[in-house]
């Protein structure tokens, strides 16, 4: 794991008034279908090209139009593992509560990189309860551009240090951001953690609480 001191900043959660939030693996049980797996049978490249449109479609539609290459026995199945992960989708236990602490305290954005139709578990644990949605599909920048977080700064009128990033994902969620001169903390369910990282969404809480 690189140390800290490789990045522009460290965390000050002083100004902190809006959290982002990423969505699988940090505010939902992560996705088990690797798509890859489902384009075997053609080559590295081609995987390489389709998997990029598929980060690119707009709905579930334009997914099974980028897959056109695909059998319709094999299209059929593809619709059918992205359905049966789809209901294996659950929130983490502490998600809710996590959030409910969070709503009347700070703006909270969910920002997730993910293809259509991964947007309804999100949709429909957590509209009613976050401020926006940020999902890569509809964006111009993904997660790991730099102008992926101008864009954030921009849109919700934050300056830097009033945007603290978290996600289970080291460069999307933390390294980017912080590159960003956002602050950020990774998630690492694992309990393999470094010095700006979490085990648990609840010691979030209380770092929020001691910053106060």
């Amino acid at each position: 794991m690189k140390n800290t001191e490789d990045y522009v900043i460290t965390n000050e959660l002083m100004d902190v008034n809006t959290i982002v939030l990423d969505a699988y693996g940090t505010l939902l049980t992560p996705s088990t279908l690797r798509v890859r797996k489902i384009l075997d049978d053609f080559s590295v490249d081609k995987q390489k090209e389709i998997y990029n449109l598929l980060k690119k479609a707009q709905d579930f539609d334009d997914v099974l139009e980028i897959i056109p290459f695909l059998s319709k026995q094999k299209k059929e199945q593809f619709v059918a593992n992205i359905e049966k992960d789809l209901r294996n989708i659950k929130p983490f236990d502490e998600s809710f509560s996590i959030l409910d602490y969070l709503k009347d305290k700070y703006t909270i954005i969910v920002d997730s990189n993910l293809i259509p139709p991964y947007d309804q578990p999100i949709k429909e644990n957590f509209w009613t309860i976050v401020d926006d949605m940020v999902l890569s599909f509809q964006e111009q920048f993904k997660k790991w551009e730099k102008e992926h977080y101008k864009m954030l700064k921009k849109r919700f009128w934050k300056e830097w240090n009033e945007i603290l990033f978290v996600g289970d994902n080291y460069k999307n969620d933390y390294e980017y951001p912080k590159r960003s001169w956002m602050n950020a903390l990774h998630l690492q369910r694992d309990g393999k953690t470094h010095v700006e990282s979490v085990e648990t969404l609840e010691e979030l809480l209380n770092l929020l609480k001691l910053s106060k």
